[in-house]
């Protein structure tokens, strides 16, 4: 029993001093990226991550980071993984904005379906996670409800929580459906950005096959599919091509 005990008491201390000391790195961070020393600010980030830390405050300092040492590729990366975190960040919208003004490429994104558009406009609100949370607590909100109308004897009573925890199972289908929904469309739409400074785009997945014309790094892209050491992506304007891999990194 006692070697259980501090078995368990080394673990949560391990656990405790790993959180301090990613709080303490940051807050380093913080100062060395305000002193204007970057490269050492992006190290303590990087490693914060590499100790399993994961925040939208931390992607964008890093953003932050790479963009005032003119990295465009890795500023546009890390504030999309602060975007995946934190969807309606206006500090992290208007830096991913600066970055993109650097960008050689400029592509007009085509015309959408405006019901498409105001489904992913109420989807952004919140990230899956909160999604399915929100849809969690209101579950147990209509089990509350609907067990107090199962006790109730009174009609009126009875009539008035009936219609509540109705309304509680609507709001848990819609978010819980949501969250599935939009974790669905992230897996399926999986974004990238490129970090070759200047990559051909082809009809095929070879070298062989026709150039349709060149991308730079920092521009984002979907992946649609992948095949030995090519992707296919599409860009924001419908064209799609092949790609080699290893010059695009995954926003996941």
């Amino acid at each position: 029993m006692k070697k259980t005990i501090i078995l368990c008491s080394f673990f949560f201390c391990g656990i405790i001093f790993s959180q301090t000391e990613n709080e303490v790195g940051f807050k380093s961070g913080i100062e060395l990226y305000n002193k204007g020393d970057y490269n050492e600010a992006i190290n303590l980030f990087v490693k914060i991550i590499n100790n399993g830390e994961h925040s939208d405050e931390l992607y964008f300092n890093l953003g932050n980071s790479y963009y005032k040492l003119n990295d465009i590729p890795n500023s546009i990366y890390y504030f999309e993984k602060a975007l995946q975190l934190n969807p309606n960040d206006k500090d992290i919208l208007n830096n991913l904005a600066y970055s993109q003004n650097m960008l050689i490429d400029k592509i007009d994104q085509l015309p959408s379906n405006q019901l498409s558009d105001f489904i992913n406009y109420i989807s952004m609100f919140f990230s899956t996670k909160q999604w399915l949370i929100l849809g969690i607590i209101f579950l147990y909100f209509f089990l509350i409800l609907f067990v107090i109308y199962f006790f109730k004897k009174e009609s009126n009573d009875k009539k008035n929580y009936f219609t509540l925890s109705s309304a509680f199972f609507c709001l848990t289908i819609i978010f819980i459906l949501t969250g599935i929904t939009k974790f669905e469309n992230q897996k399926s739409n999986i974004q990238a950005i490129i970090f070759e400074k200047k990559i051909d785009f082809r009809t095929e997945p070879n070298y062989r096959s026709e150039i349709q014309f060149n991308l730079h790094e920092g521009t984002k892209v979907t992946i649609k599919e992948e095949l030995n050491d090519w992707v296919s992506v599409e860009l924001i304007n419908g064209a799609s091509g092949w790609m080699e891999s290893k010059s695009i990194k995954k926003i996941d």
